[in-house]
């Protein structure tokens, strides 16, 4: 597989993953949210902009293959998250 075509499946993947669930997280998940605000807490919209960053460094060639490790940093994240809240860690 070329690494262009890998790098177009591994952005839109890491990027719809961090999208959804930034934004799941910064509305306040599943708790009760009794402000008027719609993002309750507004830090996670930070994941986006790592996600972003890494997306771009992926396009320059001499860093490309740290941008595509950065961009899997909040996916990774996420899944690091839920693992150990599963596994009662949390």
């Amino acid at each position: 597989m070329s690494f262009k075509i890998y790098r177009m499946i591994h952005l839109v993947l890491t990027g719809i993953i961090t999208l959804l669930i930034s934004l799941f997280m910064a509305a306040g998940a599943i708790g009760e949210n009794y402000t008027d605000n719609y993002f309750v807490d507004p830090e996670f919209l930070l994941l986006m902009a790592v996600w972003f960053i890494g997306a771009v460094l992926s396009f320059v060639k001499k860093v490309a293959k740290l941008g595509l490790i950065i961009s899997a940093l909040p996916p990774l994240l996420f899944l690091g998250t839920i693992l150990m809240v599963v596994l009662g860690f949390y």
